[in-house]
């Protein structure tokens, strides 16, 4: 496949997916990003032939193996445009040994801020896979259509990569167990680590939720209390009740921040989510930019304001922004 059929079978597909999605009455929010095609393949050699094919015009971010197939994460130098939305990955699996599956492009994913619950609840009567909310790390939620499928979850791809590829922190976050142990807390990691902003000092935070923030204490207290720098501590933050816990585990700052609010509508994700979709806008030269702030010193919500050149409070103006659709914050760049 050259790159222009590429372009245009993934049009094809993506007009397929969205008249089953209003066929199905899904609701696709204004501020929510198409973060990645996925492409199957039939065999072992049309998976090789493809990759060889996607990286003519596309760049290989990964290759990597996923329950003993291999997977290839390709970025594209010109994102599939459609409809609004700008969807620049695309992902190419090996088949399942023994599936039989047909060759072109299956589902989409989309970056949600819903709770799995509530989607769950929502799209009672579709066809759920519930499959991939057993995974410890970025669980996912399928809709299963007509020939097609239409997935959620909370950390676009390329962070999820971007986090993998830093052995030292993703070997420490899988060794450690927290995303294991706080399964029932909703885990949600976040920060500068995911985004490739991290400087020296940052910590790697993981977002909980909890009702009973006194019952998490202890259980972080028996599960990391022999941690090195271990120490946590009630605060109040928005005027909610909060608990945070530090501790280094193999050389890594971990900091949780637990709350009686869902995980994906804590302001802390909310700042990540816009912060992920304006870094995919802005390409590698915003990019760079906020990093070259980061390494002076400022915070990763200072830098992005900096270098946006927003007025007023930062975090406030962060969080107008995250409601925004990509059309909208793409003016931002002009």
């Amino acid at each position: 496949m050259n790159k222009p059929e590429f372009y245009s079978k993934a049009e094809s597909f993506l007009n397929h997916l969205f008249a089953q999605i209003q066929t199905h009455h899904v609701e696709l929010r204004s501020h929510w990003s198409i973060d990645h095609l996925c492409f199957r393949v039939q065999s072992l050699e049309s998976y090789e032939q493809q990759k060889v094919a996607f990286a003519s015009f596309g760049q290989l971010l990964i290759e990597s193996e996923v329950k003993g197939r291999m997977i290839a994460t390709f970025k594209l130098p010109e994102a599939v445009k459609f409809r609004g939305y700008h969807i620049d990955l695309v992902e190419l699996p090996a088949p399942k040994q023994g599936k039989v599956t047909i060759e072109g492009f299956e589902h989409v994913e989309v970056v949600t801020d819903l709770p799995f619950e509530s989607l769950r609840q929502k799209y009672a009567g579709l066809r759920l896979d519930e499959g991939g909310l057993q995974k410890p790390f970025n669980q996912e939620l399928e809709i299963e259509m007509q020939d097609c499928a239409l997935k959620f979850h909370p950390l676009s791809l390329e962070s999820v990569i971007t986090l993998e590829k830093n052995q030292k922190v993703y070997g420490a976050l899988k060794k450690s167990l927290v995303l294991e142990i706080f399964k029932a807390c909703q885990p949600m990691v976040a920060g500068s680590f995911p985004l490739g902003l991290e400087v020296s000092g940052s910590d790697l935070d993981i977002l909980l939720t909890s009702s009973d923030l006194k019952a998490l204490h202890k259980l972080a207290e028996t599960s990391f209390g022999p941690f090195q720098k271990y120490e946590a501590q009630f605060t109040e933050v928005a005027g909610l009740e909060s608990l945070v816990i530090r501790f280094d585990f193999e050389g890594v700052s971990f900091e949780l921040f637990a709350q009686a609010t869902e995980s994906l509508q804590q302001v802390a994700y909310r700042h990540f989510q816009i912060e992920e979709r304006l870094l995919k806008l802005g390409g590698d030269k915003f990019h760079q930019a906020v990093r070259r702030l980061r390494l002076q010193g400022l915070k990763t919500e200072l830098a992005f304001a900096k270098a946006l050149n927003l007025s007023g409070d930062p975090y406030a103006e962060l969080l107008c922004l995250q409601g925004k659709s990509e059309t909208e914050l793409l003016s931002l760049f002009r």
